[in-house]
This record gives structure tokens, sequence and C-alpha cells, in this order.
């Protein structure tokens, strides 16, 4: 008669869970304390009457359902019971007695994974049996929402323990694995913030390169924690709340699946794996060269960009040829201290890994150098007029570029581009350029964004056929400069109160407030000063600082029908501008604007000395005048 092969040992498991009870009671704690208790806490706080019952049964699910879905301590346990139910495999002597026992790798695989599952699994069952009744205890009836989260939550425990056990098997060193498992969630969004940061770098007129997309799946814990979540739902016409949604939960799906695929291979890897890699870095030998490559090149190029920045600002010096420098350098300490972790010793600078050293280097410095020579046309990229949605020019404030010019911006892009090392120089000397960013908010969705410093010697300024020249002509437009002043929308703003700062000889200062024909009046000569051009003294790249401005300044209340009109946060936010919610607030939204202004606007200041507002008693003072005034009341006390 055959011996019967079995693929589960309960005695093994049953040593797990008695031995290792501290890991899934600590959990149960957790989530009995952000499940059934917070319902508990909720529904015994007093609410205001003008919040339904049924809107204060949702907030209190999604509350309760938004904390049982977030992923972080759910990934953190399944590395504690992952790292305990395998540790035998990081010491030399309990991996020999527990694979000397009659029990054979598949039944001591399947075991222990079914063990440390169990230690999140059960615990969360427990925890929504438990919310399940002090919701029905205070009628709480839409625990549907709370069936979705639990199933959300086991799917992401599922994949994050079978990552988990199969991290697990790459190492026979117990501080190593959650560090893996670390590097593993992280890994593919921390390589693309390096590249995104050596683009930066490199690469003329980028100044952000970092832009997530969908392929972040690749990094489990990064995207599941932003884009697993729970909101509540409202119906706009009656402003209340609707229900619960849980976004995310096809992504929990594909990780599951995943997951499945994770449990093979780590069995595959431990039904190979040595005995005597216990207490290795790294016990798959075929890795160990990824080990030493993704160690230097991680740690070298990031390395590589932290002195490079410290260098570059403190001194002035060629990026390129400092990186290439700095990477050497720190891919060689990361490469042998990488390899003295694998070999458990400091001889490591042998031939062999000698030659591999230079291999890596030529390798990462070809890398870098194809930034460099902008072989990806990143540094060339300007979009094409078709694919424009919106495009937008910031010098000294910013502004969006119409229709009509959008031709001329993307000529004086090129220019730009075609001009760098003059332009590069201008910025080497620490003077006279001023920085410029072109940013196209693009028809598929995406942005496109450069700053370049651009020169603001006079021959540029007065040259209208130069980048700098041109967009100072455009912000000079009147409606342009009504815009920076006054919001978008500006002309359909309701000026409610304004308010200026007046002085005396004696230093006194008068908060002088307008009425609304004072208003009407200052704001009409506000208005022919923009048109006439005596604003436009303010821009620093013009003027570089020499501007005369009186010491008294402006300040106007209004209402806008938009709601907040800022033309900043309209530069910002061009997407999302007017279309959230909170933005429709219409006349409950104030907004204020500060004014300062100088001696060339003189509708202003005739329109002021008309209303009696300056007079012999009450002045304008130059910031020089204020303090030469406050420097003589000084001396007369």
């Amino acid at each position: 008669m055959k011996s019967k092969t079995s693929c589960f040992n309960w005695t093994i498991f049953k040593k797990n869970v008695t031995h290792y009870w501290p890991i899934w009671m600590l959990y149960l704690a957790y989530l009995l304390m952000t499940m059934p208790v917070t319902v508990w806490q909720m529904s015994t706080v007093e609410y205001s009457k003008e919040i339904d019952k049924l809107s204060r049964m949702y907030n209190v699910m999604q509350t309760v359902v938004r904390g049982e879905i977030f992923p972080y301590p759910t990934f953190i346990i399944s590395a504690v019971a992952a790292l305990a139910v395998f540790s035998y495999l990081y010491s030399a002597k309990s991996a020999n007695m527990i694979h000397a026992l009659p029990v054979n790798r598949l039944e001591l695989y399947i075991t222990n994974y079914l063990s440390g599952l169990a230690f999140l699994i059960i615990p969360q069952i427990i925890a929504f049996l438990a919310t399940v009744i002090v919701c029905l205890m205070n009628e709480i009836t839409c625990i549907q929402y709370l069936f979705y989260g639990t199933l959300a939550q086991m799917g992401t425990a599922f994949f994050a323990y079978s990552l988990a056990v199969f991290v697990a098997m790459f190492t026979g060193q117990t501080f190593a694995m959650p560090f893996y498992f670390v590097i593993v969630n992280y890994l593919y969004v921390g390589c693309m913030y390096l590249v995104s940061e050596i683009i930066v770098l490199l690469t003329y007129g980028v100044v952000n390169a970092w832009n997530p997309g969908k392929s972040c799946i690749l990094s489990p814990l990064y995207y599941l924690g932003n884009n697993l979540r729970c909101e509540t739902v409202y119906d706009e016409a009656t402003n209340t709340v609707t229900g619960v949604q849980i976004h995310g939960m096809y992504l929990v799906g594909i990780y599951a699946v995943a997951a499945a695929v994770l449990i093979a291979a780590a069995y595959q890897l431990y039904k190979r794996r040595q005995i005597e890699t216990a207490g290795d870095w790294v016990s798959i030998s075929i890795v160990k060269p990824v080990f030493r490559w993704g160690a230097a090149l991680c740690g070298g190029v990031l390395l590589a960009i932290a002195f490079t920045s410290l260098v570059s600002s403190a001194c002035s010096v060629s990026i390129y040829p400092c990186v290439l420098f700095f990477m050497a350098v720190m891919g060689f300490l990361c490469f042998f201290a990488a390899e003295m972790l694998l070999e458990k010793n400091f001889r490591v600078f042998k031939k062999r890994r000698l030659l591999e050293w230079v291999g890596f280097t030529a390798a990462a410095m070809c890398f870098i150098t194809m930034f460099e020579l902008d072989v990806f046309g990143i540094e060339k990229r300007i979009p094409a007029e078709d694919e424009i949605e919106a495009a937008f020019v910031n010098m000294d404030y910013p502004l969006q570029v119409a229709p009509e010019d959008i031709p001329t911006l993307l000529a004086m892009h090129e220019q730009t581009v075609e001009h760098k090392k003059e332009y590069q120089q201008s910025e080497k000397q620490g003077e006279g350029f001023y920085y410029t960013t072109f940013r196209y908010y693009l028809k598929d969705g995406t942005m496109l964004e450069r700053r370049y410093p651009l020169p603001v010697a006079e021959q540029y300024i007065t040259d209208e056929t130069t980048p700098t020249g041109w967009i100072l002509t455009l912000e000079c437009r009147p409606e342009n400069l009504m815009q920076n002043m006054f919001g978008v929308d500006y002309g359909e703003n309701d000026y409610v109160s304004g308010q200026i700062d007046l002085y005396n000889e004696q230093g006194d200062v008068n908060n002088y407030g307008l009425d609304k024909e004072e208003l009407s009046r200052i704001l009409s000569a506000l208005e022919q000063d923009v048109r006439e051009g005596h604003f436009e003294s303010g821009f620093y790249s013009v003027h570089q600082g020499n501007t005369v401005e009186y010491y008294n300044s402006i300040s106007l209340d209004y209402y806008s029908p938009i709601g907040d009109n800022d033309n900043w946060t309209y530069y910002y936010m061009y997407r999302s501008f007017m279309k959230d919610e909170d933005v429709y607030m219409g006349r409950a939204y104030r907004n204020n604007t500060y004014l300062s202004f100088g001696p060339e606007c003189t509708n202003l200041i005739r329109t002021l000395e008309e209303l009696g507002i300056t007079d012999d008693t009450w002045h304008l003072y130059t910031y020089d005048e204020y303090e030469t005034l406050n420097q003589e009341i000084m001396v007369s006390q």
C-alpha cells in the first residue's frame, strides 16, 4: 500500500498560530479599534439637526470603510507574518532542523503560507462581524458597503502576503527581508523618480519631469495607497449624501490574480532553495549580479544627484561632467558595498569584480549621456499648434496666450531652445536674466511645461522679435494687466468696499474707507492708468528694481460671479478651475486685491486729490520719503 502524500501539516499550523499569536492578536486589536469601536464612537456623537439620519449613517460608513481599506497596515502585518512563519529559513540551525523532519517542502510551504494568511484573514472576518453587530445596534443598515470594504481588504491582504512570501524566498537574512519588501513596493516609482531628476539636471528647460501614470501599478503599495479610496456620493440637486463609493476595486482584482502567480513562483524558488544560503543577503545565485548593479545604479544616481545639486548651488560648475564624476565615484562605493554584503567579507576588490564595475560604469555613463545629448527629444519637444488646448506664459505674472498668438508663442519657444548656450551664459553670470515659464495644456489631458532663464538686457527688452521683448509686449496689454490685478473675468466683478492707507507729517496712519462713489471713480482712474501704460514700470524684468512706488497701498474687496477668480489659481489649476463644486460659491466668495502704485499713475493721483482723500494733511509717500519721515520723527523725539 502506497503512503499518502500530504500537502498540509496540522501540527505545524497549530505551532505557528500559538507561537506567533501576538501578530494576529495585535492586528485584530487594530481592526477592532478602527472598525466597530469607530462606529460606536461616531454613533454616540450628537450631530446638528440639519444633518438627516441617512446622511449621518453614510458618513459613519464612509469613515469606517476608508480606514478599513487603507493598505499600509495590511502590508506591514503581511511582511511581519511572512517573516515569522518562514523565519526558520534565516538561521542555518533552524533550516537544517526543519528540513530534517519527515515533511516535504510542498507540505512545509503550503502549511506556513496558510498559517500566515490566516493571521490576516481571520482577524478581518472577526472585525467585520463585530462591526456588523455594532452597526445594527445603532440602526446603521447600509452594511453592504462594509462587506465591499472587507472584500477589498481581504484581496489586498492576499496580494500583500503573497508578495511578502515571494520576497522572503530571495534572502537568508532576517533584516534584509522587510528591507527588500519595501524596495519591491517602491522600486518602479523610485527608479522613475531618479530618471526624472536626471532629466531635470541635464535637460534644458525641464523643471519637473516626474509624471506618475498607470505604469506605477508596478509599485503596488504606492499605487494602492493613491487609488484605493472611499468617498461619499452626493446628490447635486439636494446637496445630500446618497451613498458610499469605493474606488479601485478593480485594482484589488488585478493584484489578486498577480498574487496567484506569486504563490506559484515563490514555491518554485523555495523548492530550489539551498539550505546553506541561510544568513545570506541574497539566496538565489542568479540574482546576485542584479543586486550589485541595482544597488550601484540606484544608490549611485541618487548620491550623484545629491552631490551635484550641492556643488552646483555652491559654485558655478558644468552639470554634465559633475554628474558623471559623482556617478563613477558613488557607483563604485555602492557596487562594492553591495558585494561586501553578498560575500560577507571586505576583501572584494578582485579583478573580476573590478572589470564588472568598469562595465557597469560605462553603461551608467552611456545612460546619463543620452539625456545630455537629448536622444529622447525631451529638450526639443515643442507641441504642435493643433495639440494645444490652452497656453500660458509666466515672466512677471502668468497670462493666458490668446489663440491667435499661439503660433508666435511656439516660434518664441523654438527660438529660446535654439539660443540655449547664450541664455545659459546669462544664468551662469548670476544677473541680467529672468526665469520664464512656458506652460501648455494639451488636448490629450497632459501638460507640458518648460522654464528658461531669459536675458533682460536692454537689447532684448526693446526687440519684440526676441522672447523677452515679445512676452513683455503681452504683459503690457491692458486686458492682461487687468486680469492680473483683478482676476479672471474681471469685467464682471462687483466691488463692495475698499481702503487706502494715508500718512501725515507726524507719521500717523489713516486707514481711509472708500464709499461706493469713491470706489467707482478710483476704479475708472485705475483702468485709465492701465490703458495708458502707467503700471508697466512695476515689472522687475524691465526695471530691475529701480521703480519708485508709494508706501501707501489700496485694498479692494469684491465679489466675482465665478467665485474665486484668482489669476494664479487659474494658471496652476486650469483644468479644475471652476469645475470643482467647492469653487461654485458665487457671491459667497469674497475676493481681495492689494494694489501698489507710483507717481506715474497720474489719473489715480488726480482722482484721489479731487475726491479730497489726499490733501494738505494726509499725503502719499514713496518708500524713500516715508523712511526719511520716520527718521525725522525719531530725531525730533
